[in-house]
């Protein structure tokens, strides 16, 4: 991230609480992820994704350099994934380990 955008990240970030820091660094840990974060917002994974890639070009940095400012503003205070697994993790975990239910079992493929 440049200084352009560290200095704008870092203003923007100097007006949220701390609660507000916490929960925009697990959404954004999970955007960078890949997961599926629809359970945290009405609007969905492709809404949220774009409001936040909207924020990123705004600020001039990556999702996952965002994400980065917010920890590194956070401190020790950085929130613990203490969540179950969702479904979408659950289904990649299988498919990583055992293949696609639809392939499984299928010869000179």
């Amino acid at each position: 991230m440049d200084e352009r955008a560290s200095q704008l990240v870092s203003a923007w970030l100097d007006g949220l609480s701390l609660d507000g820091r916490r929960t925009l660094y697990t959404l954004l840990d999970e955007l960078c992820g890949g997961m599926d974060v629809s359970r945290h917002n009405p609007f969905g994974f492709l809404r949220l994704r774009a409001e936040f890639e909207t924020s990123g070009e705004l600020f001039g940095c990556t999702l996952p350099e965002l994400r980065d400012a917010v920890a590194v503003s956070l401190g020790d205070a950085l929130p613990a994934s203490g969540r179950p697994r969702s479904a979408l993790e659950s289904l990649r975990d299988e498919i990583a380990s055992r293949g696609h239910p639809d392939f499984r079992g299928v010869e000179g493929e």
